[in-house]
């Protein structure tokens, strides 16, 4: 096993390329090397790497996010082996709020042998480490699977590990214990969901920790100010003689749409949106997914064919969209039922409900389209606006030093730019500390 801790723009996709090709020289026995990331983008920034060290991805490398790997390698070929349950393809439809509805969705989507990409992670634990409650028979089955992947599978590599969550960390537990070769590249310090699964790893297996501690893409100054808010052996080093810029302004002295508009911004982005920004975190097309999948419940228990059941869809959803915006929605789940020749229970209205809600909440425009700091996460630009409100200003001015979410949300915030970061003082965090504060802090922390 091997655990390297890479800060930001430490050339994480070169190394693991470099890592995983180094491997594949060294098996000589034809078994495959998994590459696992966590995005489409993360999956082909790595394909296009290896392809440029190699001029190929070797037939016996695979490159594939990590619900994929997990879905072909555990759950639909093994899963059915030991439990009562087939499992064939997978919905990332939207679940609902209540535990109530959530729960019988799940089970519908369980009982069309669909599993959910929430459920992915733990599903695939059962397949290696089990449940308590397995008998003897089953933990004897799962001793083969293991057997039988062994047979073809030599190595994993994980990037983005700070990503894990409990399920996996279990999988790469049982993967370690049996044999196979584990690399997993990550930084804790940029884990927004404080999952803390890739802390745990490095306090668990000390042995196998390494630290690449070179950033490649934020000048000087930058670097500097980033180091304030992490530990020692994470600290990075600039790999360049560039200082660069890190300048702030105040949202009171500015014109704030002109001031959006005019710059040459690469990247603007905020912790959480508020009443004068919004971000972009909702999926609209999941949201548009949740109502496609309520109405083809309902048109499942007309007498519409098989066939015709998508187009039939797709014609009722049109007809919603066009008038999400100009009726509410107890005239247009009342339209449905007409329109199908249905008697809608409660829970159909209830559940049609909250998917129209859900479409119409995706689609608000009001106030400044801007990234939320989750979406520039492994991006990087030259010109980057931080918008700095009241959630994180208390670890940005060293007010709480705690290593959490927060602290990592702050350090994601600090490393994305190559030449010029800049940092929006909002109204409330002026009015919260005060302008003279707010200037000598400012003084420190850019030394």
């Amino acid at each position: 096993m091997k655990l390297l801790v890479a800060g930001a723009g430490a050339g994480k996709t070169t190394s693991m390329a470099e890592e995983v090709l180094s491997r594949y020289r060294e098996v000589e026995d034809g078994k495959i090397i998994y590459v696992i990331t966590y995005t489409n983008a993360a999956r082909d920034q790595i394909r296009n790497k290896i392809i440029e060290q190699h001029g190929d991805i070797p037939r016996q490398v695979k490159v594939e996010t990590s619900h994929v790997f997990l879905l072909q390698e555990l759950v639909f070929p093994f899963y059915h082996l030991l439990y009562d349950q087939r499992y064939s393809s997978v919905s990332a439809i939207n679940l609902p709020d209540n535990q109530g509805y959530r729960a019988k969705k799940l089970k519908e989507l369980r009982e069309g042998n669909i599993v959910h990409v929430q459920e992915v992670t733990n599903i695939s634990s059962h397949v290696l480490y089990g449940k308590s409650n397995d008998k003897k028979l089953i933990k004897e089955k799962r001793k083969r699977i293991i057997s039988i992947i062994g047979n073809y599978l030599d190595s994993i590599f994980i990037d983005e590990a700070q990503d894990i969550d409990k399920y996996l960390s279990k999988i790469i537990d049982v993967f370690h214990t049996n044999g196979f070769y584990l690399h997993l590249v990550g930084d804790p310090k940029q884990d927004l969901r404080a999952r803390n699964e890739f802390r745990r790893l490095l306090g668990k297996y000390p042995q196998f920790v390494k630290y690449k501690k070179e950033n490649h893409r934020c000048p000087i100054s930058h670097v500097k100010l980033s180091n304030k808010y992490i530990i020692e052996q994470e600290k990075q080093e600039w790999q360049t003689e560039e200082v660069g810029v890190l300048k702030y302004f105040y949202e009171n002295d500015i014109n704030l749409d002109e001031f959006i508009k005019d710059g040459t911004w690469d990247y603007i982005y905020i912790y959480q949106k508020n009443e004068r920004f919004i971000t972009d975190t909702n999926d609209v097309n999941a949201h548009e997914d949740l109502l496609d999948y309520e109405l083809k419940m309902l048109i499942k228990r007309t007498n519409a064919e098989d066939n015709h059941i998508d187009k039939i869809t797709f014609i009722l959803h049109r007809l919603i969209k066009k008038n999400l915006t100009t009726k509410n929605n107890w005239s247009i789940i009342n339209k449905v039922g007409e329109i199908l020749s249905l008697q809608l229970t409660k829970q159909d209205k209830a559940r049609l409900y909250e998917a129209l809600e859900a479409n119409k909440e995706a689609t608000k425009t009001e106030g400044i389209v801007v990234n939320s700091i989750d979406k520039v996460k492994g991006l990087e630009g030259n010109c980057c606006l931080f918008i700095l409100t009241t959630e994180l200003s208390e670890y940005f001015f060293l007010n709480k030093i705690e290593l959490n979410k927060m602290m990592n949300y702050l350090y994601v915030a600090l490393t994305r730019s190559k030449k010029e970061l800049i940092i929006l003082i909002t109204t409330e965090v002026e009015e919260k500390y005060g302008r003279e504060w707010i200037n000598n802090k400012f003084k420190q922390l850019l030394k």
